[in-house]
């Protein structure tokens, strides 16, 4: 089967029969096979576990239902346990998950609530960190933080260490991958309109002007694409934050401690997407609200029917090579990756939105110290860590300068591009309501996109919270 999108587009896979989370009693760096059920064993080492301890490794495996032992994330934990001073005494476990990003957190929540299943170590999106550190789902690791060197000498990005950081300022996870977001456009559209191949809008009102340029230029082209799941944090980070961390609000405001309900800048945003649906500068609700909205995306951007699309800058490893989803010879010749302009040009000029993922360590488990020195022997197995970068088309989170296949992703198309946007990034906001309200966000923009009012959709959104987090929790700004 070809390879599918990498992580961050999972969202878009067909869904599969996920498992329960079984733990096996025998074998040494066992893979289970969770895609059917059958608990299908590979095994690095033949040798009975005897006194051997163990750690389950739990994660959303996007390379693809039949990848098994070519898994980008199997190939990397299976050279480090081989490499791995412990491996004599202690069995590895690996717990793929073949779905969608959201059954994969829906399954794992389940998972993690429950000592006799919560696996010791677990692939977490960063979003989550707040919100299973408050459920108590997730070990703080900062007793063992002191004996990783690469914490402390400047290794890990700061940026990336905050956003697997809870409330309490305990670190929950250790990041594994970063990325930025942008616009990509075919630039063989953009000169067809008229607009220049290295055109950069500078305010909102430039980027809405270049989609009506070619809406009335090219025939048969969407000019601007957006996701618009109704719940889905693809929604919240790569849609409507995209847009409003362009305005001077945010969703919370740090100093107060209070959610931001209502304003000015809110109800434009809402309006911004409201433009683009009613002079039919998008796709049609059906398709950008749909959950494989992406893939129609990419396959729209690579037969020339689609200008420009808001989103990770992870998408072009669809495009790569020979047996990736879109397959398209010429991608890095055709397209650009644009900055997504703040509304009025100020602010920096443009915004990202920054996420990313962690390896996390269950609350439940016997073994976190282990747990720990496995995930950092991961993180230090630098070539591993460049070759899952090059896979699935993320950032990484530690310096891998002195790898020895550096060179691969340094020359990766638009990776320098990619990097650059980190430079004016936003990260979503650091609470354990982040998750229910990213929720009623994604909510409110597919309201607006399938054609209902912005304020009547603001409104919605703020009772939402309020119902969630307290009145006393939240401010209007609109007044």
């Amino acid at each position: 089967m070809k390879k599918q999108i990498c992580i961050l587009l999972v969202i878009c896979m067909t869904v599969l029969g996920i498992s329960a989370c079984g733990k096996s009693d025998d074998g040494a760096g066992t893979d289970t096979n969770t895609n059917n059920g059958t608990g299908t064993e590979q095994s690095s080492d033949s040798g009975q576990s005897g006194d051997k301890k163990k750690i389950t490794f739990a994660y959303l495996d996007a390379s693809g239902e039949d990848a098994k032992e070519d898994g980008w994330i199997h190939k990397w934990a299976m050279d480090t346990y081989d490499k791995w001073d412990q491996k004599d005494n202690v069995e590895l476990e690996l717990i793929p998950y073949v779905g969608t990003e959201g059954d994969y957190f829906t399954k794992m929540a389940l998972e993690l609530s429950d000592e006799s299943t919560a696996p010791d170590i677990f692939y977490e999106d960063s979003f989550q960190v707040t919100a299973d550190a408050a459920a108590n789902y997730l070990a703080p690791l900062d007793e063992y933080l002191g004996s990783w060197e690469s914490w402390s000498n400047g290794s890990v990005i700061d940026a990336c260490k905050e956003a697997a950081t809870g409330m309490d300022g305990k670190v929950y996870g250790i990041p594994l991958a970063t990325d930025s977001r942008g616009i990509w456009a075919n630039t063989a559209v953009l000169e067809q309109a008229g607009l220049s191949k290295d055109w950069k809008p500078a305010t909102w009102a430039e980027l809405l002007d270049g989609c009506r340029q070619i809406k009335e230029k090219c025939e048969g082209v969407v000019p601007f694409w957006y996701t618009c799941e109704e719940t889905s944090e693809a929604t919240s980070i790569n849609t409507f934050e995209m847009v409003l961390y362009g305005t001077n609000d945010h969703l919370f405001d740090t100093e107060s401690g209070k959610w931001n309900i209502r304003s000015k800048d809110m109800l434009s945003s809402l309006e911004f997407f409201q433009t683009t649906v009613q002079e039919e500068l998008t796709g049609s609700a059906s398709e950008v609200t749909n959950t494989n909205s992406l893939n129609y995306a990419m396959e729209y951007m690579r037969d020339g029917k689609l200008g420009m699309v808001l989103t990770s800058t992870a998408v072009p490893n669809a495009f790569y090579s020979a047996g990736q989803s879109f397959e398209w010879a010429d991608w890095d010749k055709t397209l650009s990756l644009i900055p997504m302009p703040t509304q009025n040009g100020d602010l920096g000029g443009s915004v990202t939105m920054s996420g990313g993922y962690a390896w996390s360590v269950s609350s439940h488990s016997e073994e976190k110290e282990l747990a720990f020195d496995f995930i950092t022997a991961m993180m230090d197995n630098k070539e591993q860590v460049v070759t899952y970068m090059m896979e699935c088309g993320q950032l990484p989170t530690i310096d891998v300068t002195d790898a020895a296949n550096y060179a691969d992703l340094s020359a990766r198309p638009f990776m320098q591009e990619a990097t650059e946007l980190l430079q004016n990034a936003q990260y979503r906001p650091h609470n354990e309501k982040y998750s229910e309200v990213s929720t009623f966000l994604s909510q409110m923009v597919n309201s607006v996109v399938c054609g209902n009012d912005p304020a009547k959709a603001l409104e919605n959104y703020s009772q939402s919270v309020i119902s969630i987090v307290g009145e006393e929790n939240t401010q209007d700004l609109s007044k």
